[in-house]
């Protein structure tokens, strides 16, 4: 599997999912339950690689200002959420985290854990129990790019501040 063939599964569920993204984790896990384990080990090995690419400061101001503050958990979410948006809406929030204002109001989780769990479960449904083996990658120790301050978060990205109810005349 190539990340051409892994977002073609993954904006596949997502547009199966459109009324209901929770949905969005069962049809991806029956799309991979299709498919060889050495194809459900490769999605995840890509998975985990825009996982970690998306491992960002920028990227944490906008979940920091969608949320209302962001843990290193919710980062987490957020990362996975962003990655089951799709890849226009993956690689348009790498370019520019302002790009998150195009998704709808409603309808959309961007704090989306259980989307993680799709590739290990359809690997152990094909396998019959057996969990996906290590990929020897290492999350990266420190996010890429500039620090942001908590009292001017909403300045960088006054889109997005003003889409998620942020006064950014006072910070």
């Amino acid at each position: 599997m190539d990340e051409t063939a892994f977002w073609a599964l993954m904006d596949a569920s997502n547009a199966e999912a459109r009324e209901q993204q929770a949905d969005q984790v069962e049809i991806l896990q029956k799309k991979l339950e299709t498919l060889p384990a050495e194809e459900i080990v490769a999605f995840d090995r890509i998975f985990l690689t825009l996982f970690f690419n998306a491992y960002r400061w920028d990227l944490w101001a906008a979940a920091y200002i969608i949320e209302g503050g962001c843990s290193d958990d919710n980062f987490m979410d957020f990362r996975y959420g962003l990655i089951g948006l799709g890849r226009e809406a993956y690689y348009a929030a790498l370019n520019d985290p302002n790009s998150l204002v195009l998704q709808p109001e409603t309808g959309v989780d961007f704090f989306f854990e259980e989307l993680a769990s799709a590739a290990d479960r359809a690997y152990e449904a094909v396998t019959g129990g057996e969990q996906i083996p290590e990929h020897g990658l290492d999350h990266p120790g420190e996010p890429v790019g500039e620090r942001w301050d908590e009292a001017t978060v909403a300045e960088k990205y006054p889109q997005l501040a003003t889409k998620f109810g942020w006064d950014i005349s006072n910070g």
